[in-house]
């Protein structure tokens, strides 16, 4: 009988001591996924700051291609004036040496203003002419810049175009319901629902998701000319879950995004310098939240290619 106390004791202590070894177990994983959000919202935070300063350059960047344009008019337009402006001339030089030569034999003195009027018209001929020389050398400068650009933004458009195909051509296994490519405004959008990559409230992808990222990697790690952002989006229903890390739906896209780009950078090796991941929440909506089919479209995680503008700056800021 002693025994059998002795053996029940035992048995208790030791059941104490793995349930506290497990619980010390839990809190360090609660810890250590508290540290890597953290990390995961700075590193956002610096994303999101890189973003809206390169769209404010591509925004300098087209406004000056736009002014380029506008000046390559004007110039065109006063160039033709100034020729309008020197044959004139030459019509009054003609006028003038026939008067000239009738006058001769008449009187020194009026053969002398008629000298100083056909000098100071030839004197401004000659102005003239430097002056429309200089306006097309400028003229011909700015067709140049215009023409080099407009080469860049064709092929840009050209590589975008033929991007979107070959993306196209990787998810033909896919429904228009799980995903779509859209090519706007010189981007490429590739939208993907929520039922393809995530269950619902949660950032754990399915393997139908991971499978089609990894056809999306295959053609975006081949294409170093774009630069990707992962967007992740949800709709306005309020998430609820108090006891995990995620507090509303602003993390949940996140952690959506975030969890898209490793899977692009650690398993398909995507070249992460190429990549920011950014969580809109319910703030970028796509469709109105009044029904579930709407409420199905916001739910979603976008991927979006731009193509670098460097070159176009290079362009740009060449004087």
């Amino acid at each position: 009988m002693k025994s059998l106390i002795t053996l029940i004791i035992l048995s208790v202590l030791l059941t104490s001591c793995v349930t506290s070894k497990k619980f010390n177990e839990q809190v360090a994983l609660a810890d250590k996924y508290l540290i890597q959000s953290n990390d995961c919202n700075e590193k956002l935070a610096k994303n999101i700051a890189e973003l809206t300063a390169l769209q404010v350059k591509k925004d300098i960047l087209m406004n000056e291609f736009d002014n380029l344009q506008a000046d390559h008019l004007k110039l065109d337009s006063k160039s033709k004036n100034m020729q309008k402006q020197i044959d004139e001339l030459n019509s009054q030089i003609d006028l003038l040496s026939n008067q000239n030569k009738e006058l001769l034999i008449n009187s020194t003195k009026d053969r002398e203003e008629l000298n100083n009027s056909l000098i100071q018209k030839q004197a401004e001929l000659f102005r003239k002419e430097n002056e429309i020389n200089r306006l097309g050398k400028n003229l011909l400068e700015r067709e140049n810049r215009v023409k080099e650009l407009e080469s860049i933004l064709n092929k840009q458009d050209s590589a975008t175009t033929y991007l979107k195909n070959k993306l196209l051509d990787a998810l033909t296994g896919f429904s228009s319901n799980e995903l779509s490519v859209v090519q706007k405004n010189g981007k490429i959008y590739v939208s993907m629902s929520d039922k393809l990559l995530f269950k619902s409230g949660s950032f754990a992808l399915g393997e139908k998701g991971i499978d089609a990222l990894g056809k999306v990697a295959s053609v975006l790690k081949k294409q170093s000319s774009f630069d990707i952002v992962v967007e992740g989006h949800t709709d306005n229903v309020p998430y609820i879950n108090a006891s995990g890390t995620i507090k509303d739906n602003w993390d949940l896209s996140v952690m959506r995004a975030t969890t898209v780009v490793r899977v692009l950078v650690d398993d398909n090796k995507v070249d992460p310098k190429k990549v920011i991941a950014s969580g809109h929440g319910p703030f970028n909506p796509i469709s109105k939240n009044d029904s579930d089919e709407g409420k199905g479209k916001n739910r979603r995680t976008e991927i979006i290619l731009s193509p670098d503008l460097q070159d176009i700056y290079n362009i740009l800021k060449t004087k």
